[in-house]
């Protein structure tokens, strides 16, 4: 078996390197590393050291927009060139919470085809303007000017401005043409499940919904996968993570006193760490899963 690790990543390269140790000890990993070298560099030799490869797509990307899913399928199709059993994709600020011959193992006893985090679905119920997903969809979005203020909420139907991502929102004549979901778009795939988002991805008239919707990529592969009647796409992709509370649009960074709680979760994986905070965390990790390497 080959199972492909995609590690996303833009800061602390030091870090980086730390979790492509940790991933490298799978027996039967490949990692590779996608890192915005714009924000901090990360050396193509610390990489190799560490038992990764760098990879370069050339693409300048942007948070929130078309490039991000452009990013995410360029390191798929990278990834598909070593022919994997699975691919998964991870942040830099991801670390395992298992051993990684564990994980490996588990993945070679599964019969699905690709692991999801919570789907939803836009809520076309509730009126515009209170269902988040229900926005990204019947809207095309467009950059937002720098001092347009936020519009009256009387405006809602036709036309509305958001901050993260900064764009204006144009309601849609007409809806798209399939049906779509969200999910966060840290993936797991086994090899079908891989070469159907790739085939998609070469897809213009299904990309098309998605080129003027906020974070495209929590939408694209939701909706290839789950549209799909060939695949099993299991609603679980052993990611722990911590939010504030409903609706808080990043998961919370943790510490020591949350490793009780992802521990007993049983994910493969957590997000998300920093060792600025608290490296001790990752260290506990490490002497867990890795007793003969520590640090």
């Amino acid at each position: 078996m080959r199972v492909a690790y995609l590690v996303l990543s833009h800061r602390n390269p030091g870090q980086v390197l730390r979790l492509v140790r940790a991933l490298a000890e799978g027996p039967a990993a490949v990692v590779l590393v996608r890192h915005d070298q714009r924000v901090t560099r990360l050396d193509a030799a610390d990489v190799g050291a560490a038992g990764g490869q760098l990879v370069d797509d050339g693409i300048k990307v942007e948070w929130g927009a078309w490039s991000q899913l452009a990013v995410v399928l360029a390191g798929l199709r990278r990834a598909a060139e070593l022919r994997p059993d699975w691919t998964l994709v991870l942040s830099g600020q991801d670390y395992p919470l298992r051993p990684m011959a564990d994980i490996e193992a588990d993945l070679a006893a599964c019969d699905a085809d690709g692991m999801l985090g919570a789907v939803r679905e836009p809520d076309r119920r509730r009126p515009p303007g209170d269902d988040e997903f229900f926005l990204r969809v019947a809207y095309r979005h467009y950059r937002r000017p720098r001092r347009l203020p936020h519009l009256p909420r009387t405006l809602r139907p036709l036309v509305y401005v958001r901050d993260l991502p900064p764009l204006v929102g144009v309601r849609r004549l007409r809806r798209p043409g399939v049906r779509l979901y969200f999910s966060a778009d840290w993936l797991t795939l086994s090899r079908r499940g891989l070469a159907a988002v790739l085939a998609a991805g070469e897809d213009r008239r299904l990309l098309r919904p998605f080129r003027r919707m906020p974070v495209p990529s929590e939408s694209f592969f939701a909706t290839v996968l789950l549209n799909d009647p060939r695949l099993r796409i299991e609603r679980d992709h052993r990611r722990f993570l911590a939010f504030a509370g409903p609706g808080a649009p990043h998961p919370e960074t943790l510490t020591t006193a949350d490793l009780e709680a992802a521990l007993a979760s049983g994910a493969d994986f957590a997000r998300k760490f920093d060792d600025e905070v608290d490296g001790r965390a990752l260290d506990v990790l490490d002497e867990r899963n890795r007793p003969s390497q520590g640090r």
